[in-house]
């Protein structure tokens, strides 16, 4: 009993999570829809959000700005609803390998890019056509 009366003062309504997170109402009753948060506990109509929801809002919206889906962010949290900290780093590992072969792609591009102007300006700087291909 006194530990649901604990959980009670502690818990946050949607406009709390939203201040704490920077998420709005409707993202975060998004994540919820998707399964990424819940099940959240109601009193009445209202949810009744804990800070271990809230810490996983923040998660989300962090991911989401480093190039993470939603879809990825998936089974990040344990049974007990805290966050699993070594699926996060394993996702984020992933992520900055993409990240690090995406950057691999565009280097070669751009030095595709150098050697195609350098012919350009070549045969402009020396009046000779230049080639079509």
């Amino acid at each position: 009993m006194a530990a649901m009366q604990a959980t009670r003062r502690n818990s946050m309504k949607i406009g709390d999570v939203m201040r704490h997170s920077g998420a709005s109402a409707k993202a975060i009753r998004h994540y919820e829809a998707i399964g990424l948060l819940g099940p959240i506990a109601r009193r009445g109509a209202y949810r009744c959000y804990t800070a271990q929801d809230v810490a996983f809002v923040q998660l989300i919206r962090q991911a989401q700005a480093v190039g993470l889906s939603l879809a990825q962010l998936r089974g990040l949290r344990t049974a007990d609803g805290s966050i699993d900290w070594p699926a996060v780093a394993q996702r984020v590992r992933a992520r900055d390998a993409e990240v690090a072969a995406e950057q691999a792609r565009l280097a070669a591009q751009r030095a595709r890019l150098a050697t195609v102007l350098a012919e350009i300006e070549h045969c402009l700087q020396s009046g000779a056509a230049c080639p079509a291909a």
